[in-house]
Order: structure tokens, then sequence, then C-alpha cells
């Protein structure tokens, strides 16, 4: 059971994550068609294709935390026995665990500071956009704990 909610997860995060990149590619395309076909541009794409891109990288903070394809320093790790770097490995991401927690936190109190920002060509909430940095950071730390609770075979 657990595997196919894992499964589901990992299709549900991708699936959002293509989304918003097809979004984000319509966008700018309708906008070029309209400006250089038409001469006249339109002035939502734009900022369409801006908070897509938001999304699409806050999501993916999450998929390169299911990957490791995160930027890391890993010399050390190599040069330590074996059973050495996987509980440092393992440290590193119960910190990293704790500071995602923290940086969802600040992401909820910015929403709420800012809960009165309206986008100005599409008059919007910001909210749906700011929300994007909490989720992210609270799919990673989905990730983490997977990563934690996973067996380890030598390195990642």
């Amino acid at each position: 059971m657990a595997g196919v909610l894992a499964r589901l997860y990992d299709r549900l995060e991708e699936g959002v994550t293509l989304f918003f990149f097809f979004v984000m590619c319509a966008a700018v395309l309708l906008q070029l068609v309209f400006r250089f076909v038409f001469n006249n541009p339109l002035l939502f794409p734009e900022e369409v294709s801006r908070y897509a891109y938001v999304w699409i990288t806050f999501f993916g903070l999450s998929l390169a935390t299911k990957t490791g394809e995160h930027i890391r320093v890993d010399l050390l790790l190599r040069a330590l026995p074996a059973g050495w770097g996987q509980w440092i490995q393992r440290g590193v991401e119960l910190v990293s665990c704790a500071i995602l927690l923290f940086l969802a936190y600040l992401g909820l109190r910015f929403m709420d500071f800012s809960r009165m920002n309206i986008s100005s060509a599409l008059e919007m909430p910001m909210n749906l956009v700011y929300a994007s940095f909490p989720a992210g950071c609270v799919l990673a730390v989905a990730r983490c704990v997977r990563l934690l609770a996973a067996p380890r075979s030598g390195s990642r």
C-alpha cells in the first residue's frame, strides 16, 4: 500500500509540474502570436508564464530532492569510510528537513502578511503564487522523510 501511495505521490507531483510547464509554454506562445502576428500584445501572458515558472521552481525543489540532484559538495563524504558517510548524509538530510519546515512556516507567514496583494494584469490574489513556496518546502520535507526512512546501501 505504501508503494502505491508513493507512486501516486510521484505521479501527482510530476503531473502538476508538467501542467505548469505547459501553461507557461502556452502563455509564451500566445504572447508571441499576438505580438508578432497580430501586432497587438496581450497583458496577461507575461504574468501567467512568470507565475507558472514560480510553481515549476518550487515543485522542482521536491523533484530534485527525490533524485538527489541538488548542488552539494561530497568530497569529504567520499574520503570517509562508508558507514561514516551514511551517518553524515542522514544528518544533512535531517538538518535539511528542519530548515525546509522552518522555510515553509516563514512562507505561510509571508502569505498571511501579503494577503491583500493583487496581481496587476490578472487581478488575482498573489497568495496563489506565494503558496508555491511553502507547498514546495513541505513536498521536499516529505521527500527528505522518505529518504531518511529508506535503507541505505552505500551512497545515493
